[in-house]
């Protein structure tokens, strides 16, 4: 039998390990800017509930430079949502509201689920219950065509 070079009897097993641990960082890689780049935030500050979706979620947008910091929000369907708007930008308005898609037109919960308008430096607000899972749209009536995101609601 003959005698395997020690370059094909170590280089090979070494070239598959690599290739497991590159792959393992391409994938973890891949699921850190699977939501359009978008930074998670959610945290949920009580993990009771009923038994379904689970219990009230509160998160913080940052709004700065006319854009939202965070494009991707999670909650929770028939439990207390609280977002708190933090404006970082002085003396430009900014709000958020929560709509049932892209068009804007219907809110997703009517009169509960669009925040007042402020200008920044300043936080605010708001509260409500999604209705219903689903994947919603949230904006900045002010600056609707640079400030977007969207809400899952599970």
């Amino acid at each position: 039998m003959p005698k395997v070079p020690n370059n094909v009897r170590f280089g090979v097993p070494l070239m598959l390990a690599s290739f497991i641990v590159f792959a393992i960082a391409l994938w973890g890689g891949a699921e850190l800017i699977k939501s359009d780049g978008a930074v998670a935030a959610d945290e949920v500050v009580d993990g009771g509930g009923d038994g379904g979706g689970g219990g009230p979620v509160s998160v913080t947008i940052v709004a700065q430079n006319t854009q939202f910091v965070q494009r991707s929000l999670t909650a929770n369907a028939g439990a207390t949502f609280a977002v708190t708007l933090d404006n970082k930008d002085a003396a430009i308005q900014h709000n958020v509201a929560f709509y049932t898609n892209r068009s804007a037109s219907t809110l997703l919960v009517p009169g509960q689920s669009q925040g007042e308008i402020f200008a920044g430096p300043a936080t605010k607000t708001l509260t409500f219950t999604p209705p219903r899972a689903g994947s919603f749209f949230f904006r900045c009536d002010v600056h609707p065509d640079t400030m977007t995101g969207t809400l899952t609601v599970r």
